[in-house]
């Protein structure tokens, strides 16, 4: 809560705002808002409206990349983050009935230590296509594309990323299975880790049925649907795009969905963990 910008303000006012250590001093606040680095600190002058809350969480979807500049006040973060998901198998009717969903990228949350104005990159994974036939032949459903990773970095440290998911597939005969799920990793500095393996995609109906499998979902987005008879459904933000069906003609898988990062700031290094999915 800020400091009232009128009235009276005390040394307790700004330990409460800006935390030290008791008993606390005027001198752990050198630098502080308006306080100079060295010398006399003026309470009411130095400090009127002060406020040291971190700034909101953000979040960022869709493939790329976003830099921000990390506030002067941040001494830490907790990121969230999904690999892309893999894009549904085609259906091609006569010979491939129902084919797999794609699926879910890996997803990590892990924290890390950091200075004001360092630079963190999101950086988030492309979907994998969903696809229709082969070319080397009629009527043959074609599998699924993976998904590419997701990643976090502080200026040149990567740390964390998740992997994207397999594309789901297709086969002559028999059901058809659904897309791996990507796994992760992370930078030996970050704590309160906790990460997982995406699901896999879903299977489809098998020889005689018409169903796609459903594309699997990630922790913050359901996966695409399988197609009845039809294309698959797109999956969004790391989810797997739906498997394809057709009992005639060929039809598309759905594509994956793009990465997802999310980012938490925090005032104090160490912060106990509490974001997850």
């Amino acid at each position: 809560m800020a400091i009232p910008g009128s009235g009276q303000v005390s040394l307790n006012d700004i330990a409460t705002e800006f935390g030290g250590d008791a008993p606390h001093a005027l001198s752990e606040y050198h630098g502080k808002h308006n306080a100079p680095a060295s010398g006399e600190i003026q309470i009411a002058a130095d400090f009127y409206g002060a406020d040291n809350s971190p700034p909101s969480p953000q979040t960022f979807t869709g493939a790329g990349t976003t830099n921000i500049t990390i506030a002067a006040n941040v001494r830490a973060i907790g990121v969230q983050l999904v690999g892309a998901g893999g894009g549904g198998a085609g259906a091609g009717g006569m010979f491939v009935f129902s084919s797999g969903g794609g699926g879910a990228g890996g997803n990590v949350i892990a924290y890390f230590n950091v200075s004001g104005g360092e630079t963190f990159s999101a950086i988030r994974g492309s979907g994998g296509p969903g696809v229709g036939m082969f070319t080397g032949g009629p009527n043959a459903g074609k599998p699924g594309q993976a998904g590419s990773a997701s990643s976090a970095k502080v200026q040149s440290t990567t740390i964390a990323t998740g992997n994207g998911g397999g594309g789901g597939f297709t086969q002559q005969s028999g059901s058809s299975a659904g897309g791996s799920g990507g796994g992760t990793s992370v930078d030996g500095n970050t704590y309160n880790v906790t990460r997982n393996t995406g699901s896999a995609g879903g299977a489809g109906q098998g020889a005689g049925g018409f169903v796609g499998g459903p594309g699997a979902a990630s922790p913050v987005s359901g996966g695409g649907g399988g197609g009845n008879n039809a294309p698959g459904g797109a999956g969004s933000n790391g989810s797997g795009g739906g498997g394809a069906a057709s009992n005639m003609g060929i039809k598309s898988g759905g594509n994956g969905g793009a990465g997802y990062v999310k980012v938490t700031f925090y005032t104090s290094a160490n912060p106990p963990a509490d974001i997850s999915f």
